[in-house]
């Protein structure tokens, strides 16, 4: 029996007696090239500066295992977790594992290509793709998923294609007996004219301690269209680090929309890539965190060339002690003329004890642009409460009442109705818990 991964500056020296290669194949190569990188990777620390405001504790001091060795205890009642819309168009991985009794994609053209990795690891999107997309200087969580990734969800959409349901790509972490570790994998290829949505969801379906870090590498010709939504209900205890990377050509549009609502600690960095004139892109997240929780968004949207349209709109809800950290950074290239790029950062504070850090950010390049951001760091108005209250409202109800409304902006832009519905639901058990007083202290 190996030994347990340790999660600390260590861990990029024992992976190499748990990484077992494949030489001569698509699959190895990746995994051979990426633990050699790692090893020659540090892990990062507060001391620098993309780093600084996120206590790494909860990794560097915990110990993880391989998912054959955690004890996992079986999936309960998986059903619960598809979405309607996706009744033919599903692909479910169960701890980084395909699962092809639960997944269905019999309602599919039969020139969409909607499955597992490893079936198509030879498909030539994939080896012109796979693992070129999702590029992070100096990171060692993504060489961590390429070293150890050996399946993952593979969508190919073929020219002017259009996916009339919903693709659910659902991802399922089980209770156990040990904390595990999983790498699960996506690549979405969107060929000139391809349209289609596109539902990831992390959930945990126990209350375990695990660590997760998920690559999603996007590719969107020209004249594509992707929605893509992405749910995190991971476990209270579970670590999640993710890395979204996309890729968009000329005319294309990509609209991405994020909502975390579970884990300890959870880091994604999501990064958008113009490759050409005339792109338009969004990349908006909901974050909605209590107790100990801490959410930590490092975003990129980088206009390489002119003629571009990008937003993003994060908004966050602290309560009890979590602490939410965001770091926009938008990049205009030089020659990069006629970008018309908006970043927001807005965040609620419900209680005296919540820690909001904020970095909006913005390197331009070029001059004839039209470029903003901004951050807002606040409570509850007491004159709005006070108002709601005027006519016939609790205080309770309030607080309920104007917490709801500051964080559904950015779920109905969310056209999938089941998700839409889950999403407001989700939003409604927030804010119906107890709301300190000190809000409108």
């Amino acid at each position: 029996m190996s030994k347990p991964i340790k999660a600390d500056k260590s861990i990029l020296h024992e992976l190499a007696s748990h990484v077992q290669t494949a030489k001569n194949s698509t699959l190895g190569n990746i995994r051979e090239n990426s633990l050699k990188e790692l090893n020659s990777t540090r892990f990062p620390t507060p001391k620098d500066e993309d780093w600084r405001f996120l206590d790494l504790k909860p990794i560097t001091r915990s110990e993880f295992h391989p998912v054959s060795e955690a004890g996992i205890k079986p999936v309960a009642d998986a059903e619960q977790y598809f979405i309607p819309e996706s009744e033919n168009s599903r692909l479910v991985f169960v701890n980084g594992q395909y699962s092809e009794s639960y997944s269905s994609v019999k309602g599919l053209s039969d020139k969409v290509i909607v499955g597992n990795l490893a079936e198509h690891i030879d498909h030539p999107a994939a080896g012109k793709f796979l693992n070129k997309l999702a590029v992070y200087e100096n990171d060692p969580f993504t060489l961590f998923n390429g070293a150890f990734f050996e399946d993952g969800g593979f969508i190919y959409l073929p020219k002017n294609s259009r996916v009339k349901d919903p693709i659910q790509i659902l991802n399922l972490y089980t209770d156990s007996e040990k904390p595990f570790f999983t790498v699960p994998r996506l690549l979405v290829v969107a060929e000139e004219g391809a349209n289609a949505t596109i539902i990831e969801d992390h959930i945990g379906t126990g209350d375990n301690k695990y660590m997760t870090v998920p690559v999603s590498e996007f590719k969107v010709h020209s004249k594509a269209h992707v929605h893509h939504v992405r749910t995190q209900r991971d476990s209270l205890k579970a670590i999640h680090v993710s890395r979204p990377a996309t890729y968009i050509e000329k005319n294309g549009e990509y609209h991405s929309y994020t909502i975390t609502l579970g884990g300890h600690l959870t880091r994604n960095e999501p990064m958008v890539v113009q490759e050409d004139e005339e792109v338009d892109f969004t990349l908006d997240g909901l974050v909605l965190i209590d107790g100990d929780q801490i959410a930590d968004t490092h975003s990129i949207l980088d206009h390489r060339f002119s003629h571009g349209e990008s937003h993003q709109l994060h908004k966050v809800v602290v309560k009890g002690n979590a602490h939410s950290i965001f770091n926009g950074k938008i990049f205009v290239r030089r020659d990069a003329q006629k970008i018309d790029s908006f970043q927001e950062n807005r965040n609620l504070l419900l209680s005296t004890n919540g820690l909001v850090n904020t970095k909006p950010q913005l390197e331009i390049f070029a001059d004839d642009v039209l470029c903003s951001h901004g951050a807002t760091i606040g409570q509850l108005d007491p004159e709005h409460v006070f108002y709601l209250q005027s006519r016939g409202m609790t205080e309770q109800k309030a607080k309920e009442v104007l917490t709801y409304a500051f964080a559904l902006e950015t779920i109905e832009n969310i056209k999938v109705e089941s998700v839409h519905q889950l999403l407001i639901d989700e939003v409604k058990r927030y804010t119906t818990t107890e709301l300190t007083k000190e809000v409108v202290a």
